[in-house]
Formats: C-alpha cells, sequence, structure tokens
C-alpha cells in the first residue's frame, strides 16, 4: 500500500470516529461504516488506531448496541407468540439503554456567522462560543469530554469528580477548572489557559507523545509537527478576549488567521493571489463585522490590493509597483 494510499484511509477512519463519538448519525451512517470496514484488513486497523488516538475504544460496542435497538423497532408484529419473547428482550434492552443514557449528556452546540452565543452544560461548566463555531460535550458523572471542532470557544470549567478533557482536531487539554480560551486554526489550535495550569498533549498516528504540563498564564500552540507552551502577557490574553466585545485585535496575526477571523464574524470569503502573501502577518484594531475597515487595513499597512468580484468573493494580492517617471 502506497503512503498516500495508507494516509487517506487514516483520514477516513478518523472521520468516523468523529462522527460515532458525536451525536448526529443513523442506521444509513452505521451500513457505510460496516461497508467501509470490511474493505480490507487496513481499514480496520486504522480505524483501531484512530479508536486509540482519540481514546474511543467503545466504539464498535456502541454501534452493535444501537443496531440491535434499531433492529428492534423494525420488527413489526405480524407474528404474536414468535414476538413476545423477542420483545421482552427489547424492552429489556430499551431499559439498559436508557439507564446508559441517562447518566450521559451528549449535546452539540453551534453558531452562525456573526453570532455568540452562550450554553451551560450539565456539570455547570459554562461555555461561550465565538461566531460560526461548533461544540460537540459528552458529561457523564465519571467523564467530562468536550470537542470543539471548529471555530473559537472561551471555557468556564467548573470544579468535578472528573478531568475535563477539551479534544481539538490536533491535540487536547485536560484541566480540572477554571477558564480557558481554545481557538481551532487553519491547522491545529491556540490554547490560551486564564486562570489555572493543565496538561496538553499533540495527536499523532503513530504514537502518544507525552502529555506537557502547562501552568497558568500559559498559550499553547499545537499543530501537525509540534507542541510548544509560551507565557501568555497579561495583554494578549486580554487581546485574545476582544472578540466579546465585538473586536478584532489583530497583533502580528498571521494572515490567513486574520482572514479566518473575518470571515467568521461577517461571511466573507478570501482569495489569496500569490505564495508571497501567505507569509504576512496583520496588526490593527477594528470592529469584528466592519468589513471596510479591514480591506482598509490589508491596503493602507500592507500595502495590498484588494478587489471584490461580483460572486461576493474577495481577491487579495500585491498591489503593483510604482513606476517613477
Amino acid at each position: 500500500m502506497s503512503s498516500a494510499e495508507e494516509k487517506r484511509i487514516g483520514l477516513e477512519a478518523a472521520g468516523w470516529v468523529v462522527k460515532f463519538d458525536g451525536v448526529d448519525f443513523d442506521a444509513g451512517d452505521v451500513r457505510a461504516f460496516r461497508r467501509w470496514m470490511a474493505k480490507s484488513d487496513a481499514h480496520r486497523a486504522a480505524f483501531e488506531s484512530a479508536s486509540r488516538t482519540w481514546n474511543q475504544l467503545d466504539i464498535l460496542s456502541k454501534l452493535q448496541t444501537f443496531e440491535a435497538t434499531e433492529a428492534q423497532r423494525m420488527r413489526t408484529p405480524t407474528r404474536r407468540q414468535a414476538m413476545a419473547g423477542a420483545s421482552a428482550i427489547g424492552v429489556g434492552a430499551i431499559a439498559l439503554s436508557v439507564i446508559a443514557l441517562s447518566n450521559t449528556t451528549a449535546e452539540a452546540f453551534e453558531t452562525g456567522i456573526g453570532e455568540q452565543r452562550e450554553v451551560a452544560l450539565s456539570d455547570g461548566s459554562r461555555v461561550v462560543l465565538n461566531a460560526d463555531s461548533r461544540l460537540e460535550a459528552n458529561i457523564s458523572q465519571d467523564r467530562r469530554e468536550a470537542r470543539l471542532v471548529s471555530g473559537e470557544a472561551l471555557f468556564a470549567v467548573a470544579p468535578g469528580a472528573a478531568i475535563f478533557r477539551i479534544e481539538t482536531p490536533r491535540g487536547d487539554i485536560e484541566i480540572a477548572e477554571g477558564d480557558v480560551l481554545v481557538k481551532v486554526l487553519t491547522d491545529g489550535a491556540r490554547i490560551t489557559l486564564l486562570s489555572n495550569g493543565a496538561r496538553a498533549s499533540r495527536r499523532t498516528w503513530l504514537r502518544d507523545p507525552a502529555p506537557v504540563l502547562a501552568s497558568a498564564s500559559s498559550e499553547i500552540l499545537i499543530d501537525a509537527q509540534n507542541l510548544s507552551v509560551n507565557v501568555a502577557s497579561d495583554a494578549t490574553r486580554a487581546r485574545r478576549l476582544l472578540w466579546r466585545e465585538g473586536k478584532l485585535a489583530f497583533d502580528d496575526t498571521p494572515i490567513r488567521e486574520a482572514l479566518d477571523d473575518v470571515s467568521r464574524q461577517t461571511g466573507a470569503r478570501f482569495v489569496l493571489k500569490g505564495a508571497a502573501i501567505e507569509t504576512l502577518r496583520v496588526a490593527g484594531l477594528i470592529d469584528a463585522r466592519d468589513l471596510d475597515a479591514f480591506t482598509d487595513l490589508l491596503r493602507q499597512n500592507l500595502g495590498l490590493l484588494v478587489v471584490g468580484r461580483s460572486d461576493g468573493v474577495f481577491e487579495i494580492s500585491q498591489a503593483p509597483a510604482q513606476v517613477d517617471g
């Protein structure tokens, strides 16, 4: 098997783990997954590896329970005597399912373009979602997990019997209690610890690197290759939270991150024309919904040419050089 094929299967496996650890799947998804698993031993091995990476080793048993419940629900009561025993088993299975689910709260929360939303989790923790964000939470007496799928969220983690685990596409943190800001980036995540320390780890396919301890007032960056911890000054932490006041603060921010921020607040779409622009960084403070202020900032501070197309997309390119004479 080529490395490209192995990588593709690994990404597909990760997608299945994410889907079935959430709440948004149905019988059709399970059937499609079974067909995918049956393709080869490599598919099964990739799924088992992804399950270990995400610490979701119970997914297969979860799906077996789901399929059994679905099969029982779809049966028709045409042969009453034959179905009597099955009905009793079905009632027992349903009762057990209800008991199991009653101790766990699985929820999903989303925000739209330019929207903020504060949600309360069943353990007493609170989360403020920034614009165009998605959060999945799984809370029980002995398990507290939240996955920030996209966007940005400010967590106020309440103390509890279990450690609170926050997952991102590239890595996770574990925190007992306290305030933490988590932002999903193009190739990773940034976690700003606002009050208490936490344990952070980067997720890989081949092995689980040793977790890193980060103290309060630290900032953790996780990408495909590295996990780094740096001190976050009071000014930096305050600037990270200005979106709650309807502001976007750029301080040597990579242009891709700045464009993503503006897109989530305004719905605008951008295309960069030229590889050199990818390395630029943005500085400035604007109202979050003020698209004109942002494009002016790109023109004036970075000397870029910003042209709006008829389809609503903004093309960003290097302005042509001035010719003297």
